[in-house]
């Protein structure tokens, strides 16, 4: 059974495809894929009863299928997620090949990958079922025509030389793009009357750099690395931060979250512990919810990381955004296995 059209613009309807191939090198993107995909078909009623999310590293290709053909429970449709999916196993690929053919009308099958081998045999059949959706990185030239259309779906209005300059700052980062748009909307009024202007995206994306540390090192603690690096692309590319003085603002963040967590651990109180570290109050329950998430000994570890860091940015040993990369990636590791 092939599928007709735009696989992604049919959830605009409110008709979901019974499967999906998503993947490509804008994250940004393939998250918000997904997470339409879950909205139009998750009703709010027996979730719980028509969820299956399977990680490809350790899922067998027969129990995804099997639960692909499972009917829903009390509601339309069921959804099956599987992340990872360049890494199933596909011994069993010709029982996919053969699903692929004759999917499950009340089931919606969405596999997610970072990319997919466009050669194999079974992309081929994602391709032909109208089902494979890849998000690659936009060419710099298109960045200020596609940051006007997403102003728009936003209700809001940029100016021409506006979207080429927070293009300027942004790059390719379409998912930047779209997080500045967020705040430049705020900072205009959703009810304005008027356009985004280039002084607007020079002063919006200048004003919040600790509150963009703070989110950052949230996204880093919770453990989500499409959020932490979302952050640092806006910390280094929207607000044009340069990445030694990004790493110092880590570095005192990580300071002070390192100062905030032996307090709580000598069991001294908010007023002591908020004194010890020498932050306004109106920062202290983020930043000691924050450190309540990390042992002392990951903050300790994150700070290392830091200092190596820095080192490799003095260094010139990797590209800067790459260093920076690697390690707010780093920190998330160390968050989630030393909490």
């Amino acid at each position: 059974m092939a599928f007709k059209g735009d696989p992604i613009q049919a959830l605009e309807a409110g008709t979901p495809q019974p499967v999906y191939a998503i993947d490509g090198d804008e994250r940004f993107l393939v998250d918000e894929a997904v997470q339409k995909i879950k909205r139009v078909v998750l009703s709010t009623k027996a979730v719980d009863f028509n969820y299956d999310a399977f990680d490809g590293r350790t899922a067998f290709l027969a129990r995804i299928i099997d639960a692909a053909q499972t009917c829903p429970v009390f509601a339309d449709r069921r959804l099956v997620v599987v992340t990872q999916a360049d890494k199933l196993n596909l011994d069993a690929s010709e029982n996919l090949l053969a699903y692929l053919k004759d999917p499950n009308p009340t089931s919606v099958l969405v596999f997610v990958a970072a990319r997919f081998d466009a050669r194999t045999k079974l992309y081929k059949a994602f391709q032909k079922a109208g089902a494979a959706v890849r998000f690659d990185r936009p060419r710099p030239r298109e960045m200020p025509d596609l940051i006007r259309r997403r102003a728009q779906a936003m209700g809001t209005s940029i100016e021409g030389p506006a979207a080429r300059a927070l293009a300027d700052a942004v790059g390719t980062d379409l998912g930047g793009a779209i997080q500045a748009l967020e705040v430049l909307a705020l900072y205009v009024g959703p009810n304005s009357g008027r356009a985004i202007t280039v002084q607007d995206v020079e002063q919006a994306t200048s004003v919040t750099k600790e509150e963009s540390i703070f989110a950052l090192v949230d996204a880093i603690g919770s453990g989500d690395h499409s959020a932490a690096l979302r952050g640092l692309h806006g910390i280094l590319g929207v607000s044009r931060e340069p990445p030694l003085r990004a790493l110092a603002m880590i570095a005192r963040h990580y300071r002070n979250l390192l100062r905030a967590r032996s307090g709580l651990d000598a069991g001294h109180d908010r007023g002591e512990v908020q004194a010890a570290v020498g932050v306004p109050p109106y920062f202290m329950d983020g930043l000691l919810a924050q450190a309540r998430r990390v042992s002392a000994r990951g903050l300790a570890g994150g700070l290392a990381s830091v200092d190596r860091a820095d080192r490799v940015l003095k260094g010139g040993a990797l590209e800067p955004m790459r260093a920076m990369e690697q390690l707010v990636l780093n920190l998330v590791r160390l968050s989630t296995t030393s909490s």
